[in-house]
């Protein structure tokens, strides 16, 4: 298959369950950012089955609790995007975990999701 996201290698992975697995993303945003990527070749967040969208909470909290020890960020932002008009350029499901620092966003009135999409608003 021609997906990219078909193609990464286990040792790539972050953590991992029998659906979905995480990794560093290559373009990170914050210190950590990494991306929740289903196993299973699908395209967005709506096609999830209900047996998967157990284990995508289960890899959400695995995720969270090793960016939690590695880098102790004060919060977190967790976003995707669902279609090509929403922004998705890669056309298999994934879930992008951004940890959150103090000091990242100084304007935090505007803050959270607002703040990368904010040129369309």
């Amino acid at each position: 298959m021609n997906c990219i996201f078909c193609n990464i290698p286990p040792e790539a992975y972050v953590v991992e369950n029998t659906h979905f697995f995480a990794i560093k993303d290559r373009a990170p945003v914050t210190k950590g950012h990494a991306l929740i990527i289903s196993k299973r070749h699908f395209q967005t967040f709506f096609e999830v089955s209900p047996e998967e969208i157990l284990y995508l909470r289960e890899i959400v909290l695995l995720l969270k609790a090793a960016l939690d020890d590695e880098f102790q960020p004060e919060g977190f932002n967790l976003g995707m995007n669902c279609g090509r008009h929403a922004g998705q350029t890669i056309f298999h499901f994934h879930l992008h975990i951004i940890p959150r620092y103090a000091d990242d966003n100084p304007d935090e009135k505007t803050g959270g999701l607002r703040e990368y999409i904010q040129d369309i608003l």
